[in-house]
């Protein structure tokens, strides 16, 4: 009887000192997670202001090749050449974007059953999640740079635009 009494109670200490190491795993996974919704929620703020300023360099993008392709004589076809690369650029961040959109939206929908995972696939699906935060946030910086290089390439090409209105209107 009394070794009865000493086997329950060391079972129930065992089961106490389990629950207790979940429960600390458990508010560990939880941290994560809100840890995660924070990176989250700095993700689509810049992923908004990329794609807006994305539609803007896709605007004066238009307004530069209708000027430059309007000039009566072209000497220089570099500058198409550099147009060209540019609206590549431009596309390709739009392709960029759109992928980052249904990722976003994917971890949206991830976190929804997040409470009804074991340990073991909350685990896991942080561990995606964070890494697919560290990949988007990685391209989010290369492309706020690259819209930086475009906007200076923008500008080179109206510089050489103007100048050559001007000689043109001397000349004439």
């Amino acid at each position: 009887m009394r070794s009865m009494r000493i086997y329950v109670m060391i079972l129930a200490l065992v089961s106490i000192g389990l629950t207790s190491c979940n429960d600390g795993s458990t508010k560990e996974l939880a941290q994560q997670q809100e840890e995660l919704k924070k990176q989250n929620d700095s993700i689509i703020g810049t992923h908004e202001r990329l794609t807006a300023k994305n539609n803007e360099l896709k605007t004066a993008h238009n307004q530069v090749s209708q000027q430059l392709r309007g000039l009566e004589k072209l000497e220089d076809s570099t500058q198409l050449e550099k147009l060209t690369s540019i609206e590549a650029k431009i596309r390709d961040h739009g392709a960029m974007l759109a992928s980052h959109r249904e990722m976003i939206e994917s971890h949206n929908e991830l976190g929804q059953n997040f409470g009804e995972l074991s340990s073991d696939a909350k685990k896991t699906q942080l561990s995606e999640m964070q890494k697919t935060h560290d990949r988007i946030m990685s391209e989010q910086k290369e492309m706020k740079s690259e819209h930086d290089n475009i906007e200076k390439q923008h500008q080179a090409i109206k510089d050489m635009i103007a100048k050559s209105t001007s000689e043109d209107e001397s000349e004439g």
